[in-house]
């Protein structure tokens, strides 16, 4: 979700899909590590790490492949709570049909090809689960409003192990609901980057200004709301970018123009 990638180290996991590079930081299995703890049984918090791997990795790979499709040549890094896809606008990709038809939504596109890949990581497994009779719907009340977030699993006749109902049932929350927050007016998240972009179609002079303002409204509102709720990691995690959003909107230059 940072927009630095954090340096090298001899730790990292490096691999190739799709003709993508791939990069894992160790920070990010120590994250996904902390957030899937609970003192349990370890295959749970094993099972919980695969499912946050899968998914960013989805996240990131919808908008490399779409970065691709515009004729740019992208790579990936995972680390601490999310990831980044990279690359350079000037640098062009032997692939990419679409690099012809950039235009002013490209960004956008873009940062919607990450949740987007998500939904469809978990529309696939919604159907295969209805398919199969192995699911019910269930949702997450967060206040008074019913998030789809996930999948309580039903023992069926074609699977009865525990542990995969369990993967599929987090493989639908992470994808769903982060999918859901992710697209979020908020900087840095993709609907962060997305608002940004369009407050530089209608106003350009004052894009980031604007975008950081509605960012921190949005991130205190959440803030506020997640306290409420009892979800204090929810709570403490947009507080921490409302902080961060007003720390950049307080900083030199943070008067309009373009990021990246």
């Amino acid at each position: 979700m940072f927009l630095t990638q954090p340096n090298q180290t001899p730790y990292d996991l490096h691999f190739s899909l799709l003709n993508v590079p791939v990069r894992v930081h160790p920070l990010f299995w120590l994250v996904a590590l902390l957030m899937g703890f609970n003192g349990g049984d370890p295959k749970t918090v094993l099972l919980w790490i695969v499912a946050v791997f899968v998914s960013i990795l989805v996240h990131e790979m919808g908008h490399a492949l779409v970065i691709r499709w515009y004729g740019w040549s992208p790579s990936v890094v995972l680390y601490s709570f999310g990831g980044l896809a990279i690359y350079t606008p000037h640098l062009q990709s032997n692939y990419g049909p679409g690099r012809s038809k950039r235009n002013k939504w490209t960004q956008i596109i873009i940062s919607l090809a990450g949740p987007g890949a998500g939904f469809l990581l978990a529309g696939i497994l919604i159907a295969v689960c209805w398919g199969t009779g192995l699911a019910s719907i269930q949702v997450l009340r967060f206040g008074e409003t019913m998030i789809p977030s996930g999948y309580m699993m039903i023992r069926g006749p074609n699977l009865t192990n525990e542990y995969i109902l369990l993967l599929i049932s987090q493989l639908l929350y992470i994808n769903i609901f982060w999918g859901l927050v992710n697209l979020l007016p908020i900087w840095p998240l993709d609907g962060g980057k997305i608002s940004r972009e369009l407050f530089q179609m209608a106003d350009g002079g004052m894009a980031i200004r604007n975008s950081l303002i509605l960012s921190i409204i949005c991130a205190i509102g959440i803030a506020i709301l997640g306290f409420q709720n009892e979800r204090q990691f929810i709570a403490i995690f947009f507080a921490f970018m409302a902080i961060q959003n007003y720390q950049e909107l307080s900083g030199p230059n943070r008067t309009g123009g373009n990021p990246w």
